[in-house]
């Protein structure tokens, strides 16, 4: 199933969405927000007819996965219908929305460019450059109305990319390394440990509160960290977020090289090409062409392995394997998102889907959100595109050509 779509037209270099607001930083250097609700009722005036689906796809994620939903959809002529109407909607909906300048805020410039990564979390917004991080405070309050203060720097190096979680946030910062820091503390700002983790560091993910630095994008080193639960929570969004009840109080206790985690698998790690992780398995392209998703077993007080069962995902099969290395992974509900170089595909239940065929600047999803975990933004030049996934696991749709853009010359095995 399609997933369904709609552009903003904006000269932006990157978006984030997070608690009812879309965040953009323009190719001017603007820091800007506006609400998802405005966007939403736009697309309402434009297709009234699909209203209610629109609300639950791009605005109430969470009304399609809870019980409620579960005990909605059990019913099979609802599920029947919702089917229908998606499919319809996938086919009609085609909505581009020019942004001006009176549909948005300007919080401030983004103080150095180029910005290589953002991380919105707990009220705060991150923003890493060249020249170091900067934090924003969105709002101390949490109220739904935002009252961000000034971009104030909060570490002073090349910031790659950035991760969040418990309190703590995550700093790759390539050559110089690997650096961690928390908000937690009196001065409610970020403070950042000085002293690297890790010699290098070009991007991380989180499993569970453990964390994954990958210094190559075909090896990484695992941190077990150690948590205690959280007397005082941070000010997460009301509107958006879990809020988290442990916090990590040491970082990297114990360490797991590539190598050992593989040792159990029937995966060789010189044969890696690219790889990442969720927080329960390993998604790994091969230099023969495969993709593989292989489970990590995290038995308690034991060491940590990926088991010896590969489940192969559809693979590109036009040009050489290094052509077809991703640029960049995320995660979503039941799989993955991959940035190639031209195109943007969809794993999810082990089939697969173009959704973008033309190059991008960024692409995002959000799995701890609570309202958006099922949406993809994609960052291109001059505009934005926002997808909802198909909400249900699609095994009575076999996956064929007519899921793919036509015009495609690529195939998948």
């Amino acid at each position: 199933m399609k997933t369904l779509k709609f552009t903003l037209e904006v000269d932006a270099i990157e978006s984030y969405i997070y608690s009812g607001h879309v965040f953009l930083i323009l190719s001017n250097g603007k820091i800007i927000f506006l609400p998802v609700s405005r966007i939403i009722r736009k697309l309402i005036d434009e297709y009234p007819v699909f209203e209610n689906l629109i609300r639950v796809s791009f605005q109430r994620n969470d009304y399609l996965n809870n019980n409620q939903a579960e005990v909605f959809f059990g019913i099979g002529e609802m599920k029947k219908s919702f089917i229908n109407l998606w499919q319809k909607a996938s086919e009609e909906v085609d909505f581009k929305i020019v942004l001006n300048e009176v549909d948005y805020v300007i919080i401030d410039e983004v103080p150095t460019m180029p910005v290589l990564d953002l991380k919105l979390y707990a009220m705060r917004f991150y923003i890493g450059s060249v020249e170091g991080l900067y934090e924003i405070n969105l709002n101390s309050d949490d109220r739904y109305h935002l009252e961000p203060t000034k971009p104030q720097k909060r570490f002073d190096a090349k910031v790659t990319c950035l991760n969040a979680k418990s309190g703590e946030i995550i700093i790759s910062s390539n050559s110089n390394g690997l650096f961690h820091g928390s908000f937690l503390n009196s001065s409610d700002k970020l403070k950042v440990i000085e002293r690297s983790v890790s010699k290098k560091s070009i991007r991380t993910g989180w499993s569970g509160y453990d964390v994954v630095n990958y210094d190559k994008q075909n090896d990484f080193e695992y941190f077990v960290n150690e948590t205690e639960n959280i007397e005082k929570k941070p000010n997460y969004s009301k509107f958006d977020e879990y809020s988290e009840r442990r916090r990590i109080t040491e970082f990297g206790s114990s360490k797991y090289g590539l190598s050992t985690l593989l040792a159990n698998s029937n995966i060789e790690k010189d044969q890696i090409n690219y790889c990442f992780n969720s927080s329960t398995s390993g998604f790994f392209f091969m230099k023969d062409g495969s993709f593989l998703n292989v489970n990590l077993n995290k038995p308690k007080d034991k060491q940590l392995y990926f088991v010896s069962r590969n489940n192969e995902l559809p693979a590109l099969k036009n040009g050489s394997a290094k052509f077809l290395a991703p640029i960049s992974t995320s995660i979503v509900p039941e799989g993955c998102v991959v940035e190639y170089f031209d195109k943007v595909v969809l794993y999810q239940n082990s089939k697969a889907k173009i959704i973008e065929t033309s190059p991008s600047i960024n692409v995002r999803t959000y799995p701890s959100s609570k309202r958006y975990r099922n949406l993809i933004s994609v960052t291109k030049e001059r505009e934005i595109s926002i997808h909802s996934i198909f909400p249900f696991k699609e095994s009575n749709f076999p996956l064929t050509v007519e899921d793919f853009d036509k015009k495609t010359e690529f195939e998948f095995g």
